[in-house]
């Protein structure tokens, strides 16, 4: 006689559907798309990565990578969207975000990326928080929340989009965790701070001081705990960023899914690149949105962007290498590119950004300081 499927068990088999479904769509779909003659590219419109650890080394900035910048360069040159879908939260300030990308922003100026494309090119901050938009002079700018264009309206009839949510949701949200975070380092002895910004919290190292992945791990599944028995009416992200822990409000499930929405762009044309697809990281929600690759380092994302340039049809750039550290390799007969110009247009050359809390410090007070 069968025994009577327990609630646990039930919630378990419900899981395990949801896993194989989302592996057979990121398995599969994709490449069927690529089988599509009618799209000049043959390949997905809208191409979204994570940050830290996919475009760039964790806490470093895209500085020194020209063949993955060549690579984004000829995404964007053949009409695909491409968007950093990061947990990096700097609010709408700008120079921030650019600050982390200024070897990539740089590249794309000196390569004069047409206007048309440049719009093309997008950063999503807070997971799905703040939305900027490359312009016509190689700066980024902040897009519109509300009104005709804006990005919570063209997503308001998604229920977990942002311009949904409610400050009192936020604050709960954001006050529950804290509370763990802080009871974590207690408890657990951490040479840690606990830090607070406006729609997210974080658990990062004293200075000079590093928190084992195992803290951190287990300071993220008692979040997930918490959260999950107060049920939290609005979704969010607790994972391990490899030297820190952050809870955000929303998560790369809503980021990818408002793209899809403000560009009108399908799930089956869109591919998420991302290395923290564990249920501790924050790449794990976007297989609910999209076909997904899991990468463990930036010269992973290299290669695959090779790849799929390559099944896209854009072969004959894909042998030219750079000639050095410092200079990418000269496309179609133009000049050389110098990758690490001594400064960008913005104030922030000379700056050096904590990239915990967003604060901007200049190299000379660094200096000063040592």
């Amino acid at each position: 006689e069968e025994e009577e499927e327990t609630e646990e068990d039930a919630r378990a088999r419900r899981e395990s559907r949801r896993t194989k479904r989302s592996l057979s769509i990121d398995s599969t779909s994709f490449f069927t798309m690529l089988d599509e003659e009618n799209n000049e590219f043959r390949g997905p419109k809208l191409i979204t990565f994570d940050g830290d650890q996919t475009l760039y080394s964790d806490g470093a900035n895209f500085d020194s990578n020209q063949e993955l910048a060549n690579y984004l360069y000829f995404l964007l040159k053949n009409k695909v969207f491409v968007c950093i879908v990061t947990a990096a939260g700097y609010e709408y300030q700008s120079e921030k975000y650019e600050l982390r990308l200024s070897g990539l922003l740089n590249f794309l100026e000196m390569k004069k990326l047409p206007v048309e494309n440049c719009a093309r090119f997008y950063i999503f901050g807070g997971e799905c928080n703040y939305l900027l938009k490359l312009g016509s002079d190689y700066r980024l700018h902040p897009v519109k929340e509300f009104g005709p264009g804006g990005w919570m309206t063209a997503s308001k009839h998604m229920a977990d989009s942002p311009g949904n949510w409610s400050d009192s949701d936020i604050n709960f949200l954001l006050d529950t965790s804290e509370a763990i975070f802080n009871e974590s380092v207690e408890e657990q002895k951490l040479r840690a701070r606990v830090i607070r910004k406006k729609r997210s919290v974080g658990l990062v190292p004293s200075r000079n001081e590093i928190i084992s992945r195992e803290a951190l791990d287990e300071t993220v599944l008692r979040v997930h705990d918490a959260l999950q028995d107060a049920e939290t009416p609005i979704p969010f992200c607790a994972f391990n960023g490899g030297s820190d822990a952050w809870v955000d409000a929303g998560n790369k499930r809503v980021g990818v899914q408002v793209l899809q929405a403000y560009l009108g762009i399908g799930s089956d044309e869109t591919l998420h690149i991302g290395d923290q697809f564990l249920n501790t990281g924050n790449d794990y929600a976007a297989r609910d949105s999209c076909p997904c690759l899991w990468i463990t380092k930036p010269e992973e994302t290299t290669y695959i962007l090779k790849i799929l340039l390559r099944l896209a049809g854009v072969e004959h750039v894909l042998e030219q290498r750079p000639t050095s550290i410092n200079e990418a390799a000269p496309l179609n007969g133009t000049a050389p590119v110098n990758f690490n110009v001594a400064a960008r247009k913005n104030s922030t050359a000379a700056l050096t950004m904590d990239v915990y809390t967003g604060e901007l410090i200049r190299n000379l007070e660094i200096s000063a300081k040592k």
